[in-house]
């Protein structure tokens, strides 16, 4: 894939090129060589150190890259002869002169390793906008914590407000509760509003898949939510039986009053955010 490379003398800027290929190719060993013949090359304005950006994805890539961009310099520097033959085909320099470069390049990124850009998007990005806070309103000595909580919040939250009777969300939401439900402690209870125990739920199944890289798994609790929306309904029933022999006087504030014709009507995707916080009579 290096072959794909031009020589220094016919790259014109501004200069643009995708490279496209599997993994394990040879991308990184390309583009680690681009930026070597960046830095080495006399023909390429403004190359100083600070000027050139490269971006990755990962740390672990940024790393990978520093380290391979130091590994071609020193072994040019020490003159290894296939080394300097490759970047003979794509620099202009003699071998003396490029000796001589890579020996002063080596040195310029251990003096001034902060100049030597090979960074993430994120990181590169924070600085893009640390820079520019002041204009959007911002603290810039404020700090980004790369964590998923706050965003699984927000999308369960909009998840919700779309939860509906015949709705697919609604569909998903009581396979949710199942799953949970049938893997919980039998003495455990839920309130009224499981959202909060959901939605730790969630987030719990989604590190730990992140974690390992596998698949969720889903399982057929339609039967046994059938059940559970069964035995509820009759369990309301009962209540309302038992109410209404007990010649006591109803709760107009209770929460019940619109509960009970709820699971009656099946409509249980309703009872969710519904709280009795004071009995029925």
């Amino acid at each position: 894939m290096s072959d794909i490379l031009e020589k220094d003398t016919l790259i014109h800027f501004p200069h643009f090129a995708v490279l496209k290929a599997s993994a394990g190719s040879g991308k990184t060993h390309t583009l680690t060589k681009r930026f070597v013949q960046f830095i080495l090359s006399d023909n390429v304005p403004g190359n100083g150190l600070r000027n050139i950006l490269a971006v990755t994805f990962s740390n672990n890539a940024a790393k990978e890259m520093k380290a391979r961009t130091l590994d071609w310099l020193k072994s040019v520097f020490f003159g290894d002869a296939q080394r300097v033959e490759e970047l003979a085909r794509i620099v202009s320099l003699d071998k003396e002169r490029m000796i001589e470069k890579a020996g002063f390049l080596i040195e310029e990124i251990l003096d001034n390793y902060s100049d030597f850009q090979v960074r993430t998007i994120d990181s590169f990005m924070t600085t893009v906008f640390k820079a520019s806070a002041l204009d959007f309103g911002y603290n810039p000595e404020f700090d980004i914590l790369m964590r998923s909580d706050s965003l699984m919040a927000y999308s369960f939250d909009l998840f919700l407000r779309s939860v509906r009777e015949g709705t697919g969300e609604a569909g998903l939401f009581d396979e949710i509760i199942s799953l949970v439900l049938a893997g919980r402690k039998k003495d455990a209870s839920y309130l009224w509003d499981p959202s909060a125990v959901l939605l730790e739920e969630v987030k719990t199944v989604y590190s730990t898949l992140a974690a390992t890289g596998k698949k969720p798994r889903f399982e057929d609790f339609s039967r046994e939510a059938g059940k559970l929306r069964h035995l509820l309904r009759t369990r309301m029933e009962e209540m309302e039986d038992a109410i209404a022999a007990s010649g006591l006087d109803r709760r107009s504030n209770s929460a019940y009053v619109t509960i009970f014709p709820e699971v009656m009507a099946g409509r249980f995707a309703e009872l969710v955010g519904k709280k009795m916080k004071s009995p029925p009579v």
